[in-house]
């Protein structure tokens, strides 16, 4: 039950990311529902994906449990965006269903992508900041929730995969493009594989801008402070972009910025988004502030207390009629290498073809 407009209530099935402080009472309903469907029960010490979604929604979360207690944590739209509207598709964002969450309501650390280790959760990937804007002008983003939701599927549910799949629609410049989204995930590992199929669907040719980013929060929900930016070879402690074609992954390390005055007592716990295939981010960089970065040399630290981002841009790029751009993205936790304790991005070796089937079924 939450407190509606003029002074209503609402009465909801679900709790999302940003909902919270409307919360009147709240009844856990799920655990008498399984009961009666008769829930499925795993080993616990058992290596698996479990998952609920929600295909009418756009929404849901997947775990990815491991035999020694950990858990990889990913939830898709379940949250509000900067304008109090709602994503529905395939988009990383909000927090676990209100009986699930209970666990750690206080911290919000098992929200948007995360990881439980056994003792506690830490934070990885909030949510997301993406958007597309018309090839004329940059500056006019569209969020996913304006994008008009054609409909959304478990495409592939077995023991070692799952791929979730949305579709959408979007005016550029007067034509049609439609988007079509594709996470894969895999039983045993910390990442998922994001495809981004951008398609011109109308008659003339036309182009667009792609955004997408994060102010991660690595470690704790809300605060910036410890996080350090990390590429292959080296630490990121100041504003810079970054080559996207030397370079095919960066991330942020919760290991403390001595640039911003900072000591090394953080979590140890990192993220990292790689891109892939041959649609190459135009621009990647970290920064304070979304949508800017300063000059080469200016050694500007990473030193906000909420801000630090981490942003690819695409773009501006043309589509002819008919005419496809796909984006590959594996985003989740990084590995540690054991003596230096320097952050190691996994293996996330896959062949993009083997999405493209699922990018194909459309709505």
């Amino acid at each position: 039950m939450l407190k509606g407009e003029d002074g209503l209530l609402e009465i909801k099935d679900d709790l999302i990311l940003g909902d919270e402080h409307r919360l009147l009472l709240a009844l856990p309903a799920q655990p008498l529902l399984s009961f009666l469907q008769g829930g499925v029960s795993y080993a616990t010490d058992a290596t698996r994906l479990e998952h609920e979604w929600f295909r009418f929604d756009g929404s849901g979360h997947v775990e990815g449990y491991f035999a020694d207690g950990t858990i990889f944590l990913t939830c898709l739209s379940r949250f509000l965006d900067s304008d109090g509207k709602e994503a529905r598709g395939v988009f990383v964002g909000g927090e676990l269903p209100y009986h699930l969450h209970e666990a750690d309501s206080q911290s919000l650390n098992d929200t948007g992508v995360s990881y439980y280790d056994g003792t506690r959760w830490f934070h990885l990937w909030c949510n997301v900041n993406e958007s597309i804007s018309p090839w004329s002008n940059p500056s006019a983003t569209i969020a996913p929730s304006s994008w008009r939701f054609l409909g959304s599927n478990v495409a592939k549910n077995t023991p070692e995969e799952l791929v979730i799949t949305s579709s959408h629609e979007v005016e550029l410049d007067g034509l049609p493009f439609r988007i079509d989204r594709a996470a894969r995930f895999k039983a045993g590992t910390r990442y998922f594989t994001l495809a981004i199929r951008i398609t011109n669907v109308g008659k003339y040719p036309g182009g667009y801008y792609y955004i997408y980013g994060d102010e991660p929060w690595v470690g704790n929900y809300g605060s910036s402070i410890g996080n350090v930016g990390w590429v292959r070879d080296r630490l990121v402690p100041y504003e810079e972009t970054i080559n996207p074609r030397e370079h095919h992954w960066a991330g942020y390390f919760d290991y403390g910025n001595e640039a911003a005055g900072e000591g090394h007592s953080y979590s140890g716990k990192a993220n990292f988004i790689e891109w892939k295939g041959n649609v190459t981010p135009d621009l990647v960089y970290f920064s304070n502030k979304i949508g800017s970065f300063a000059l080469p040399g200016s050694r500007v630290p990473l030193n906000h207390p909420n801000n630090r981002v981490l942003f690819l841009q695409w773009g501006p790029r043309l589509l002819a009629p008919g005419q496809s751009d796909t984006i590959i993205l594996s985003i989740g936790m990084a590995d540690r290498d054991p003596v230096s304790g320097f952050p190691v991005k996994p293996d996330t070796s896959l062949d993009p073809s083997m999405l493209e089937p699922f990018l194909a079924s459309g709505f």
